[in-house]
C-alpha cells in the first residue's frame, strides 16, 4: 500500500529526473552548437593560413633567403616570413639586419570573426601595422586574400627599395 507521502516522493523524484534529462539534452545541444561554431572558425583560420602561406611561398621564390615559421604569440596564431641579413658597409663594417612580415591571427572573437593583424619590419625598421577582420562569409575570404596580397606587395616594395650591398644569410 502506497501512502500519500510515498506518492508525493515518487512524483518529486520523477519530476527531478525529467528536469535533469531536459538539462542534459540542452547541454548536449549547446555543446553541439559550440563544436560546430569552433569547427567553422578553425576551418576559416586554416583558409586564412593557406592564403598567407601561398603569398609567402611566392615571395620566398623570389627571395629565397626568407623562411616561413608558425608559432603562437600572446594567444594568437602567428605566421611569419623573415630573414636575417648581413650588410657590409663603408670601411668593411658588418651589420646584421632583420626583415619580416608577420600575421597574427586572433580567433578569440565570440561572433565568429577572425582578426588578422599584419606587422612589417624592413631592415630593423618597423612599419605601420594594419588589421583585417575576416567574417565567415565566402566574400570575406576573398577580401582577406586581397589584404594579404597588398601586405606582401607593400613589404616587397619596402624591402627591395633597400641597399644593394645586402647579402642574404
Amino acid at each position: 500500500m502506497v501512502t500519500d507521502f510515498e506518492e508525493r516522493l515518487r512524483q518529486i523524484r520523477e519530476a527531478k529526473a525529467r528536469e535533469t534529462e531536459q538539462q542534459r539534452l540542452q547541454a548536449n545541444e549547446l555543446a553541439s552548437e559550440r563544436h560546430a561554431f569552433l569547427a567553422s572558425r578553425f576551418d576559416r583560420r586554416e583558409q586564412v593560413e593557406k592564403a598567407i602561406a601561398e603569398f609567402g611561398d611566392k615571395f620566398m621564390d623570389v627571395v629565397p633567403a626568407f623562411q616561413r615559421t608558425k608559432s603562437f604569440f600572446e594567444g594568437m596564431y602567428k605566421i611569419e616570413v623573415s630573414s636575417d641579413e648581413v650588410v657590409v658597409g663603408d670601411g668593411g663594417k658588418v651589420s646584421k639586419l632583420f626583415s619580416r612580415i608577420t600575421f597574427l591571427i586572433d580567433t578569440r572573437a565570440t561572433d565568429g570573426r577572425i582578426e588578422v593583424r599584419c606587422k612589417k619590419t624592413v631592415r630593423n625598421r618597423d612599419l605601420e601595422s594594419t588589421t583585417n577582420t575576416v567574417d565567415v562569409t565566402p566574400d570575406a575570404l576573398e577580401a582577406f586574400r586581397k589584404f594579404a596580397d597588398e601586405q606582401f606587395i607593400e613589404f616587397a616594395g619596402m624591402y627591395f627599395a633597400g641597399t644593394s650591398s645586402v647579402t642574404a644569410r
